[in-house]
């Protein structure tokens, strides 16, 4: 009920007519980060790892347009665990199940839109469930965080264009359009901030963060790379972040699913053109490439958890300090994350030093 309570004075008021969402905020209501509070003593915050990866290890089938916010109506319980599972690894921020979660797809299922709305509050309400039956009894409450996932518009499409960019008939206006209503139902739902990610084009970066705006509530917003250098659209990351940096709104920016090969290019990019305000964020595949067609990961080496968790510690010493894993990594791999930064110690200081 208090982040609830929290929500609605970020979100001013939200009231849905006619089955939409339209919003009244106050004008240039000052924004908090939630990921300012969690920091860690190492100096990172750890977020957890693929969730539909995870779900699938369970015995979850998401080869469907919703994806893993398929389960929302099908399996919550499966959700719950795998949020539970990345907490006990140690994870500080769980992104909640709702990344793919659209009208289209849930049509699909016989789920009429009012009811669909619903099962994206609930993804909030299973992430602080599984963050409760993650703390031992008697324990203190840990701080812990739950991300509002609103996945790029080429998710739905269900063809792999989250990661090309590829929007055929859509412009901002429509894309804005399209990701209001989600976002409404996950800032009423009381999430702590919005997890903007795997976004691949400057046009749609450019819809969410006027949306971000109109809202006036935290959020973070990250890219899905081809390269070192280079937004899947084929823009320039440099760009995207300097679009970032001028809206308050965003607390982090950066990247995920991109692999890992190409994240200290793109943190150190990162590093020298955000914001003052804003954290740099990354949590990337493991390195395995998605075909969209054939809806399968395309054989090849994945990176390992003790060398995943290795390679974040020099992304950590470049400036990232919001880490953690996207397709493909488990709890297996939060957890040597977690080992590594314990280990290490605070990043920056380590900065300072060299």
């Amino acid at each position: 009920q208090a982040m609830l309570a929290v929500g609605r004075v970020w979100l001013g008021q939200a009231r849905r007519t006619a089955g939409r969402f339209s919003f009244h905020s106050p004008a240039m209501a000052p924004v908090e980060n939630p990921l300012a509070a969690i920091l860690k003593p190492e100096g990172v915050v750890v977020i957890d790892g693929g969730l539909a990866t995870h779900m699938e290890t369970l015995g979850a089938d998401i080869d469907h347009a919703l994806w893993s916010a398929r389960c929302l109506q099908k399996d919550p319980a499966m959700i719950r665990t795998a949020h539970r599972d990345y907490y006990a690894a140690g994870a500080d921020v769980a992104i909640t199940a709702s990344y793919q979660a659209h009208f289209g797809g849930f049509s699909e299922l016989g789920v009429e839109k009012e009811d669909a709305l619903n099962l994206m509050q609930s993804s909030v309400a299973l992430a602080r469930e599984a963050s409760k039956e993650a703390t031992s009894p008697g324990s203190a409450s840990p701080k812990r965080l739950v991300a509002g996932s609103v996945g790029p518009y080429g998710a739905s499409l269900h063809n792999g264009a989250e990661y090309t960019g590829d929007y055929p008939g859509m412009d901002e206006e429509k894309l804005l359009a399209w990701h209001r209503p989600r976002i409404a139902a996950l800032l009423e739902a009381g999430c702590d901030l919005l997890a903007c990610e795997t976004v691949p084009c400057l046009m749609e970066a450019r819809a969410l963060m006027r949306l971000l705006e109109e809202l006036r509530f935290p959020a973070w917003l990250s890219f899905s790379c081809r390269s070192g250098t280079e937004l899947c659209s084929g823009e320039a990351f440099e760009e995207a972040v300097k679009l970032a940096a001028g809206n308050e709104c965003i607390v982090a920016v950066g990247v995920n699913c991109t692999a890992p090969e190409h994240i200290s290019s793109l943190v150190r990019i990162c590093s020298s053109t955000k914001a003052s305000h804003q954290s740099v964020i990354v949590y990337p595949n493991s390195g395995e490439t998605w075909d969209g067609e054939s809806h399968n990961w395309k054989e090849g080496t994945a990176t390992k958890d003790d060398r995943f968790a290795e390679m974040a510690l020099e992304w950590a010493s470049l400036g990232a300090d919001c880490i953690g894993g996207c397709c493909r990594t488990g709890p297996s791999t939060i957890r040597a994350l977690r080992r590594a930064l314990k280990r290490s110690g605070d990043p920056k200081k380590r900065r300072l030093q060299e």
